[in-house]
């Protein structure tokens, strides 16, 4: 039951880092670069997502470890989406494709 307290612990974490903290992570960002930040959050997505797989294997109350298992697949996918994907740019035009 701690692991699953920890994972929960790092949910917590990340929301709050995401609406009071706020102003951290811009200070951070703004001073710094968006790398500790971005990597923090990763961190704290494994990090949950590792505390429910355990939770499932040792099978300590299944439906907590699913939460923490969705949880931190969906923060996981937000780091994709807010860190990556801007990373990646935007391909070019394919002309073939759209041809009239």
């Amino acid at each position: 039951m701690k692991v699953l307290r920890l994972g929960i612990v790092f949910q917590l974490l990340f929301v709050l880092l995401l609406t009071v903290g706020n102003f951290v992570r811009i200070f951070i960002i703004d001073h710094y670069s968006v790398y500790p930040i971005a990597f923090f959050e990763l961190f704290l997505g494994i990090g949950s997502l590792s505390c429910g797989v355990y939770g499932l294997i040792k099978t300590e109350k299944p439906i907590l470890s699913l939460w923490l298992i969705c949880f931190g697949l969906l923060i996981c996918v937000f780091f994709i989406v807010v860190y990556l994907l801007p990373e990646g740019d935007i391909p070019p035009e394919i002309t073939w494709f759209y041809s009239e």
